[in-house]
């Protein structure tokens, strides 16, 4: 497990890095109001692809893994292609009613329906990201990292820098990015499903599969909502300019948040199987290991973050955005809470079938919109929807907290009982 959690560190830290070239490019190749668009552009695709998925994202792994730990004789393998099917059908029913309404998602998401140009780009990086998807949720639930960590790297790392030195216009730098992940993720999902027989029928494995995870549609959604709403509703009060601030910003925090998500997309597929081996004592452990490191690591950065922000902001885009400095410093107060629900929320979905974690994040996606609701009717200043941005993070973080301290209690009640049926 060390060997795979270091490795994907690297590859997840390579990302970050890419990540943060993206912007750079994109504030240097696109302008300014180019950069809006592809940072309002990664915002819309971020909320998309959550709800296509249908939680199977989480499902996939978490069931391969359990199935392959289980001493009862299973076919995971079965997940994977129930998964196939089910998101191939998604995705064309999407992509139709996204061309009929091309008009209004681009008024939607920018404001104005003169931006219908971006919607197919949009569309190819969804298909890119959906088949990408698939493939690594397999090779995460086998535990074969090595390969997951390549095609994410190919994939998120690689082709995004990649686009920018052949495409000159937003729709250009995404319709490449959209292309080459299809291409790339299509090669993967064929070299995976040429190695499958199956000897039993999906459909009660596809059936299953769908009960875990589309419980868990609404809180995809439902983060990826609130990650994308205050540049949506900041394009609509503010203009589109400021709105890029704002996408920048959430997209800053997410790839802060990712500093975590190696951990996280190891200990789905462990402690899945951990569960399935009823070895509470070592989830425990796990458990208090990892909130000590996140707390630790996440104050450091932040207290870095705030100190230099404005030095940072200049040598990472330039001096033509000194408004983003004061955006970015208010986001990444709600560092400390996302990082915890980052690397805990694979605890509570390996620990339950029933989704908690849609639970929290419904309720901190209520309570922003509601305090979004108060805002706009009594002022025009955007900045006051940050605050209410991180205040819902605010939430999710305790609640999560909360959910992972019964999870621990239940397993030392558990451990228990175990030792107490051995001595007897």
């Amino acid at each position: 497990m060390k060997r795979d959690i270091i490795i994907t560190f690297i590859t997840e830290f390579l990302i970050l890095i890419s990540g943060i070239l993206v912007y750079k490019l994109a504030a240097s190749f696109l302008g300014k109001e180019g950069f809006s668009e592809y940072a309002l552009s990664r915002r819309t695709i971020s909320l998309i692809v959550p709800v296509l998925f249908m939680g199977l994202g989480v499902g996939i792994p978490r069931y391969i893994a359990y199935a392959s730990a289980n001493p009862k004789p299973d076919n995971p393998d079965a997940y994977f292609l129930g998964g196939i099917y089910v998101l191939s059908l998604a995705l064309l029913i999407f992509t139709i009613i996204l061309h009929l309404l091309k008009k209004r998602f681009a008024f939607l998401f920018f404001g104005s329906s003169a931006y219908t140009y971006l919607m197919f780009p949009i569309v190819l990086v969804i298909w890119g990201l959906i088949v990408h998807g698939l493939c690594y949720s397999y090779f995460r639930g086998k535990l074969l990292m090595f390969k997951a960590n390549l095609l994410q790297i190919l994939n998120t790392g690689i082709i995004p820098l990649f686009a920018f030195f052949f495409g000159r216009t937003v729709a250009m730098v995404i319709t490449l990015t959209g292309v080459s992940m299809f291409i790339v993720s299509i090669f993967f999902l064929f070299m995976s499903v040429r190695k499958i027989k199956l000897k039993k029928n999906i459909i009660p494995h596809t059936r299953e599969l769908l009960v875990y995870g589309v419980q868990r549609v609404p809180g995809d959604f439902g983060l990826a909502a609130l990650l994308t709403l205050p540049a949506t509703f900041t394009v609509h009060m503010a203009g589109l300019e400021k709105a890029g601030y704002v996408a920048f910003g959430v997209s800053l925090l997410n790839m802060a948040g990712s500093f975590f998500a190696p951990i996280g997309i190891i200990l789905l597929p462990k402690a899945s199987r951990i569960v399935a081996t009823k070895d509470f004592c070592l989830l425990k452990s796990y458990v208090h290991r990892l909130l000590k490191v996140t707390l630790l690591l996440t104050v450091i950065g932040i207290f870095f973050f705030e100190t230099f922000a404005e030095g940072i902001i200049k040598v990472y885009l330039g001096k033509n955005f000194p408004n983003l400095v004061s955006v970015t410093r208010i986001i990444m107060i709600s560092g400390l809470p996302y990082a915890i629900y980052v690397s805990m929320r694979s605890i509570i979905d390996a620990y339950y079938i029933k989704a908690l974690n849609t639970k929290n994040i419904i309720i901190s996606l209520f309570l922003f919109l509601m305090s979004s609701g108060i805002v706009v009717s009594f002022t025009n200043n955007y900045v006051y929807l940050i605050f209410s941005f991180v205040v819902a993070i605010f939430i999710l973080g305790i609640l999560t907290l909360i959910d992972v301290n019964k999870i621990s209690e239940r397993s030392e009640k558990d451990n228990k009982i175990q030792v107490q049926g051995r001595m007897s």
